[in-house]
């Protein structure tokens, strides 16, 4: 199926103007992450990946099992577009006031001088190394997500491309692979996709950051973190540690904040934000999703739990 990029356009706009009338989002931040996405979206039409062969994917057999279609570290992506990105990004930073464009000053010398390659920092992302990046971020203390923010924000046009592509290979599960339905299932719908028996994306092996409800029976899906693809999950695990003990979750929601809730799981002491918009007028796009429910991770975090990924804007 071709992606509608007009009608993706359509709903950014709408959005943009719904995060724009949340008081506690600061206007900078709003501008800054609304103009990275219009660029992000215009940069995915362009973006020329390398497709990988469909014999490198992982056979149907072992992905229902829980092997990624493809390692994140294989993940292929545009070059030449990806240090574009990085460049025209870095302008917007440094355009901005504050630590952010003082950690992204030295970030911009530092490629310059050679002191900072950039295809290695664009390796470090897709192999997942937080622990270089963490390292390079207590040279910037003030503003150390910035180099994160930068890479990620530059390379997911290509990495949507490459996962769009490659999740027509994604086997059928048959029935006996997906959760049983319960009671409240009686007139379940036939559209909808089973759901993994894991809560890692299907398609890359990383963890969703998100999930939201959709349909009348409130199926559950799951955001990958990293190729942003949309899976549906079982309604009653633990997204990150899997268990399914219902005395070890939780959720909990926020006032002044409809259509968000908290799930937590004291297994594992993470917590993983939802959606629900199936009765609201709103448009949903995930990566703005979660940062309209910014209060749900201070709550959260209040409460002493951690999130288990980064955002998907990499701070």
């Amino acid at each position: 199926m071709t992606f509608d990029y007009t009608n993706a356009e359509h709903k950014l706009d709408k959005k943009i103007i719904e995060l724009g009338k949340k008081e506690f989002l600061p206007a900078e931040l709003v501008s800054l992450i609304s103009n990275v996405a219009k660029i992000q979206l215009q940069a995915e039409k362009q973006a020329a990946p390398a497709m990988p062969e469909v014999s490198s994917l992982a056979p149907a057999d072992e992905n229902i099992q829980g092997r990624p279609l493809l390692a994140r570290a294989d993940f292929p992506y545009d070059h030449k577009q990806a240090n574009e990105l990085f460049e025209s990004f870095s302008k917007i930073l440094i355009n901005l006031s504050g630590p952010i464009a003082d950690a992204t000053v030295l970030i911009t010398e530092q490629i310059k001088n050679g002191d900072l390659d950039l295809e290695k920092v664009f390796a470090a992302y897709l192999e997942g190394d937080d622990s270089f990046f963490a390292k390079y971020g207590e040279e910037t203390p003030e503003a150390p997500r910035t180099l994160n923010f930068l890479v990620q924000s530059s390379i997911t046009p290509s990495i949507k491309v490459v996962a769009r592509n490659i999740a027509v290979n994604l086997p059928t599960i048959e029935k006996e692979d997906v959760e049983a339905p319960t009671s409240v299932d009686l007139n379940i719908e036939l559209s909808p996709p089973a759901a993994r028996n894991h809560g890692h994306c299907p398609v890359c092996g990383s963890i969703p950051f998100i999930h939201e409800l959709r349909h009348k029976q409130g199926f559950r899906y799951a955001d990958c973190s990293f190729c942003h693809t949309e899976y549906r999950v079982r309604r009653l695990a633990c997204a990150y540690c899997d268990q399914t003990d219902q005395s070890k979750m939780k959720f909990f929601n926020v006032e002044g904040e409809p259509g968000y809730r908290v799930e937590v799981c004291d297994g594992c002491n993470n917590y993983i934000k939802t959606i629900d918009f199936r009765e609201m007028d709103k448009v949903s796009i995930p990566t703005l999703n979660d940062l309209e429910s910014l209060p749900l991770d201070f709550l959260a975090v209040e409460e002493g739990y951690k999130r288990g990924t980064l955002s998907s804007w990499g701070f």
